[in-house]
C-alpha cells in the first residue's frame, strides 16, 4: 500500500509540476558569452571588485558581477544577435559603457583588456544610469523601481529577479555564492531578524533599495560578514502587517492565532495570541510571526499540528514583543542604543494515558517483566518576561538582560504497575494515585561589560571583558502520594502509603568573570613583538546558597496526617567555586593580497579550580563538608584559511578537563519508600568525577556563484575517571535499590556532521542537505553485585532535499533513519531498536489565489522486544486567497487523513528495553478563515 500511495502521490505531483512547465515550453535559443578584463589605465594593474553590468536595449538590467582576484569578468547565457550595453564603475575610476553585439554564428564575444580611468574629482555616488545598479564607496545598490512586479508584489518576489541573488527554499540569502548573515530594514534589525519576517510581508513597492555590503568581524578580522540591508521610501518605515485566523472543524476541534505588528523608525512592537485544541502551539512570539507572513513559497512545516506529540493537548497563548532603538538614524556600526522586551504567557492542558511493557535482564537466562498503565492531567499557567538593554559607544559596549518566569502547574495522575517473573507468574503490583501542585518563580540578571580599543593603536591598553550574573528561585511544591504494593509470593511485605509532601526552596547563584587579554602591548609596549607570542589573565567566581525545607506526613489510623520525623528536614547549602586562569598563545599568519589569508592561533590555559561545598541540615549524617582542589587545563588549535571568492575553512582543536563533583542528594540522601520499584540510595563515599576530552570542529563554506558545497563536522571523544555510575539491585518482584559508586573505564564518542549542497538553476533552486549524529558510551555499572559494561550506541542519520521552482512550487523531502542499540558483557544481552521516518511536503500555487499543499510521513518502528509499527500521518490544504490586494484566505484542512497516526516510544536502556504506547492527536478536518492586514507608509492625502 506503501509504494502505491506514494507512486500515486508523485504522479499528482508532477502532473501538475509539468502543467506549470508545459506552458513554458519554447524553443530554447543558442546563447552567447562575453567575457574580458579591467585594468588600471595608469598604474596598469588589474581592478579585484570592478563592478561590471550587462543591460539590454531598453536599459533593464540583464546581469552583473564584480571582476575576480586577476581582473577577469565572464557572463553566459546572453541573448546573440541583439543590442546590449556594458557598464564598467569602481570607487574612484571613471565609468566605462560600451554598446556590444554578439554576433550571429558566434557564441563567444572576447573584448579583451578593458582601461579603466581614475577619476580627478571625488565623487560619493557613481551612478550606473538611472536605476538597476549604483555602487556607492563599497556599498553595492540595487533599485528597486528597475524591476517590474505586480502590484501584491514583495521583497522575496523582487530578490528572486535580480542576477547572482538566490533565496533558497529554507530562507538562506546568497549573493554571488556568498550567503549574507544579517538583513536588515533601514539599518536595523527587522522583528527578530528572521529573513521570512522581512522578505515575505515588506512590499517592494515600500522599497527603495538593496544595498548589499561586507562588514568586518571584529572577533576575527580576516573574516567578513555580508549584509543586506533594505533601504525604504521616504514616509515607508511607518507600517503595520500581520494575520488573523480562526478555524473550526470535526469532532469540535477549532483553532484562532494572530499577530499584528507595528513599526516605526524607532519602535518595533508585536501582538501575537493564540488557542487551539490540535497540538499546534508556539514557543515563542517569532515562531507564529514568521510563519504567518502575507506570501511565501515555501512548505511551512515548522507551525503545524505536532501529532508526534503524546496526549491531547489544548492550549492558549498570547504575547508582545517591543524593540526601541535610542539612536535610529547612527551610520557607525560602534555607535547604537537599543532595547528589547517581551512578554509571553501560556495556558497548557495535557490530558495522557499510556501503557508501557519493559523487559529487565537480572542474570544471563533470568528476566523480568513488567507492565504498566499511566494515566494523567495536567494544568500549567507560565508567565514569561525578558528584556535585553545594549549600549555600544566606540570602545564601550554593555549587555544587560533579565529574564522572569513564574508557573503554576497542577497535576494529578493515575500508575498501575506489576511485576512477571520468567515463568509468566505475577510476583507484585504496585498501583498508586498522585496530586501535586506547584509555583515557581525564576529570576535571572546578567550584565556583561566590554572594552575593545579598535581606534587609539597607540595605546597599550586594549581590551577587557567581564560579567556578572544572577540567578535567584523560589519553588514551592505540594503533592499527595498514595500507593499500595503487594507481594504475592510474601504477603508480609505488603505495604500502603498515604503520604503528603510540603517543598519550599529557596535558591541564589551569582557568578562574577574577569577576563584580560592582550597583555603583550600592556607589559612591553606596542612595538613588541615576542615571536607573536601574547597572554590574557582570568578568573571565574561562582557562590550558590541553596535552602530548602520540606515537611513530609503521613495518613495516621487516627484519620489524619502526623509528620514523618525521617523525611521532613531544613537543609542548608552553601557553595564557592573559584577558577582563576593564565592563558598563553602563539600565532601565524600568512597572507597574499585579494588571494588568501591563512593563520593558525594555538594557545595552552594553566587554570585551578577550588569549590568548597557546606551542607547544613537537620540530620546529622547530612552535615558534610566537602573540599576539592583540582587542575583544569586546557589546550587548542585553530586554523583559518580564506581564499577570497573561492571558500574558506576553518579548524578547531581542543583539550579539556571537567570536573563534576557529587550533590548531596548523591551522597546522604533521604531515601523515600514510597515507590518500592525504585528506591535511590546514597553513598557518603563518592569522589569527584574528571572528565578528560578531546572536541574537533571543522567548517568548509564555498563561494562559487551557483552550485555550493558547504560542510561542517564536530566531535569528541573522551574518558571519565571516578565516573559516578549506579549498582542497582532488583529482586523477583522487581523492587530497586540503587546505589552509587565511583568507578573508572567510562569512555565516549560524540560526532555530528552536515553537509550541504545547492544548486542554482534558471528558474529554480535545489538544496541537499546530509546530517549524522553518531552517539557511543562504554559506561561501568554494579547490577546485583555483578560488574558489567554497558555498551550504548545511538545514530541519527538523515537525507532530506528542498526545491523550488519559480514562485509555483516548493518542495521538502527527507529520510531519516534513527537507531539504538544497548549490550551488556557480563550478562549477554543486547537490546536495540530501529525507527524510519519518510517525509514529503509540497506547496504549488496554481495562481496567484489558489495554492495546494500536502505533507506526508511514513514511520516505522521496530524494536528487537515486541512487534513492528507502521503508520503514516498525511495531511492536506487547499488555499484560495481573495479581494483586491489577495490578503483574505479561506482554507480547508485534512488531517491524518489515514487515520493511522499512534504514539510510540521505544527505549533502550542499560540491562532493560522498553516500549510505550500513548494516545494521540488523530483524524480532523477543518474550515479556516484568514485576513492579512498590511500597510506601509501614511496614506496620500487626497489631492484637491
Amino acid at each position: 500500500m506503501r509504494s502505491y500511495f506514494l507512486f500515486a502521490f508523485f504522479s499528482i505531483l508532477l502532473f501538475n509540476a509539468s502543467l506549470s512547465f508545459a506552458q513554458k515550453t519554447t524553443i530554447t535559443p543558442v546563447m552567447g558569452t562575453v567575457k574580458g578584463i579591467v585594468r588600471d589605465s595608469v598604474h596598469n594593474y588589474v581592478l579585484k571588485s570592478a563592478t561590471v553590468s550587462i543591460f539590454r536595449a531598453d536599459s533593464s538590467v540583464l546581469n552583473y558581477q564584480l571582476s575576480n582576484n586577476y581582473g577577469e569578468f565572464k557572463f553566459t547565457n546572453l541573448p546573440i544577435g541583439q543590442n546590449l550595453r556594458i557598464d564598467i564603475s569602481n570607487v574612484g575610476y571613471d565609468l566605462i559603457r560600451k554598446n556590444i553585439i554578439i554576433p550571429k554564428g558566434q557564441t563567444q564575444l572576447d573584448l579583451k583588456t578593458l582601461f579603466i580611468n581614475p577619476r580627478t574629482e571625488t565623487l560619493n555616488d557613481v551612478m550606473i544610469t538611472v536605476p538597476p545598479i549604483s555602487y556607492n564607496n563599497d556599498t553595492l545598490e540595487i533599485n528597486a523601481i528597475a524591476f517590474k512586479l505586480d502590484t501584491n508584489a514583495t521583497v522575496e518576489d523582487l530578490l528572486k529577479k535580480i542576477p547572482n541573488i538566490t533565496v533558497w527554499g529554507d530562507g538562506i540569502i546568497t549573493v554571488n555564492g556568498k550567503e549574507v548573515k544579517t538583513l536588515t530594514v533601514n539599518g536595523k534589525s527587522f522583528f527578530g531578524g528572521d529573513n521570512k519576517i522581512a522578505l515575505q510581508n515588506i512590499p517592494k513597492n515600500a522599497l527603495e533599495k538593496i544595498q548589499i555590503f561586507n562588514t568586518a568581524d571584529r572577533n576575527n578580522p580576516l573574516d567578513s560578514n555580508l549584509v543586506a540591508n533594505l533601504k525604504l521610501k521616504k514616509g515607508k518605515d511607518r507600517s503595520y502587517f500581520g494575520k488573523i485566523g480562526l478555524g473550526y472543524g470535526t469532532d469540535k476541534h477549532y483553532q484562532f492565532d494572530g499577530n499584528l505588528n507595528f513599526s516605526t523608525p524607532k519602535l518595533q512592537l508585536s501582538i501575537i495570541g493564540a488557542s487551539n485544541d490540535i497540538n499546534k502551539i508556539p514557543n515563542d512570539i517569532n515562531t507564529l510571526i514568521r510563519n504567518s507572513t502575507y506570501k511565501g513559497t515555501g512548505t511551512s512545516v515548522e507551525y503545524q499540528p505536532d501529532f508526534r506529540q503524546n496526549g491531547i493537548n489544548k492550549g492558549n497563548v498570547a504575547g508582545a514583543q517591543m524593540t526601541y532603538n535610542f539612536t535610529p538614524d547612527s551610520k557607525e556600526w560602534n555607535n547604537n542604543s537599543k532595547l528589547t522586551a517581551d512578554y509571553y504567557f501560556k495556558n497548557y492542558e495535557s490530558n495522557n494515558e499510556s501503557d508501557n511493557q519493559s523487559t529487565t535482564t537480572i542474570a544471563e537466562n533470568n528476566q523480568i517483566f513488567s507492565q504498566s498503565k499511566n494515566s494523567s492531567l495536567n494544568n500549567s499557567n507560565s508567565h514569561r518576561l525578558n528584556s535585553i538593554y545594549n549600549y555600544y559607544k566606540k570602545s564601550h559596549r554593555l549587555d544587560v538582560s533579565e529574564f522572569f518566569t513564574a508557573t503554576k502547574n497542577d497535576n494529578s495522575s493515575t500508575n498501575f504497575r506489576n511485576a512477571i517473573n520468567n515463568n509468566g507468574d505475577l510476583t507484585s503490583t504496585n498501583n498508586g494515585s498522585s496530586q501535586s501542585q506547584s509555583d515557581n518563580k525564576n529570576f535571572n540578571f546578567k550584565a556583561d561589560y566590554n572594552y575593545n580599543n579598535y581606534n587609539n593603536w597607540k595605546q597599550r591598553f586594549k581590551s577587557i571583558r567581564t560579567n556578572y550574573s544572577l540567578n535567584i528561585a523560589d519553588n514551592n511544591n505540594n503533592r499527595t502520594e498514595i500507593t499500595s504494593f503487594r507481594d504475592l509470593a510474601d504477603p508480609l511485605k505488603n505495604q500502603d502509603f498515604n503520604r503528603r509532601y510540603q517543598t519550599a526552596e529557596k535558591f541564589v547563584n551569582q557568578t562574577v568573570g574577569f577576563t584580560m587579554p592582550n597583555l603583550k602591548p600592556l607589559i612591553f609596549g606596542n612595538n613588541a613583538q615576542l615571536a607573536n607570542f601574547d597572554a590574557e589573565i582570568s578568573s571565574n567566581l561562582t557562590l550558590d546558597h541553596n535552602n530548602r525545607q520540606n515537611l513530609v506526613e503521613d495518613y495516621t489510623a487516627a484519620n489524619n496526617y502526623k509528620s514523618n520525623g525521617y523525611l521532613s528536614n531544613n537543609l542548608e547549602v552553601n557553595q564557592l567555586e573559584f577558577t582563576p586562569g593564565f592563558t598563553l598563545s602563539k600565532s601565524f599568519s600568512k597572507n597574499l593580497s585579494n588571494r588568501y589569508n591563512k593563520s593558525i592561533n594555538l594557545s595552552a590555559t594553566v587554570a585551578q579550580q577550588i569549590i568548597n561545598q557546606d551542607n547544613k541540615s537537620d540530620k546529622s549524617f547530612q552535615n558534610i563538608k566537602r573540599n576539592y582542589s583540582n587542575f583544569v587545563p586546557k589546550i587548542s588549535a585553530s586554523a583559518f584559511n580564506y581564499q577570497y571568492g573561492t571558500y574558506q575553512e576553518s579548524l578547531n582543536l581542543t583539550y579539556n578537563t571537567n570536573i563534576n563533583i557529587p550533590s548531596l542528594e548523591q551522597l546522604a540522601p533521604l531515601t523515600d519508600s514510597t515507590n518500592l520499584y525504585n528506591l535511590q540510595r546514597g553513598n557518603i563515599n563518592l569522589k569527584e568525577a574528571t572528565d578528560r576530552s578531546i572536541n574537533l570542529d571543522f567548517g568548509h563554506y564555498d563561494m562559487k556563484n551557483k552550485n555550493t558545497l558547504n560542510f561542517n563536522v564536530n566531535g569528541s571523544i573522551g574518558s571519565i575517571t571516578n565516573d559516578i555510575v549506579d549498582s542497582v539491585f532488583v529482586d523477583q518482584q522487581n523492587r530497586r535499590n540503587n546505589y552509587l559508586a565511583n568507578a573508572s573505564g567510562t569512555k565516549y564518542a560524540r560526532f555530528n556532521g552536515n553537509i550541504r549542497k545547492s544548486h542554482k538553476f534558471k528558474n529554480s533552486e535545489l538544496q541537499l542537505n546530509f546530517y549524522t549524529g553518531f552517539d557511543f558510551n562504554k559506561k561501568p555499572t554494579y547490577f546485583n553485585g555483578v560488574f558489567n559494561f554497558s555498551n550504548n550506541t545511538n545514530t541519527t542519520n538523515s537525507l532530506s532535499t528542498n526545491f523550488t521552482f519559480k514562485d509555483k512550487l516548493g518542495l521538502e523531502a527527507s529520510q531519516t533513519v534513527n537507531t539504538s542499540v544497548s549490550k551488556q558483557d557480563a550478562l549477554n544481552t543486547k537490546y536495540k531498536n530501529l525507527t524510519l521516518t519518510t517525509a514529503v511536503s509540497t506547496n504549488y500555487n496554481f495562481t496567484k489565489k489558489l495554492s495546494l499543499s500536502s505533507n506526508v510521513s511514513f514511520n516505522q518502528n521496530k524494536p528487537s522486544v515486541g512487534e513492528t509499527i507502521n503508520f503514516a500521518i498525511w495531511n492536506a490544504n487547499a488555499t484560495y486567497r481573495f479581494n483586491k490586494g489577495n490578503n483574505a484566505e479561506i482554507k480547508f484542512s485534512a488531517l491524518d487523513l489515514l487515520h493511522q497516526n499512534k504514539g510510540v516510544y521505544n527505549y533502550a536502556g542499560i540491562n532493560s528495553f522498553s516500549t510505550s504506547t500513548s494516545n494521540v492527536l488523530q483524524q480532523y478536518f477543518m474550515f479556516t478563515l484568514s485576513y492579512y492586514p498590511r500597510k506601509f507608509g501614511a496614506k496620500a492625502s487626497a489631492k484637491k
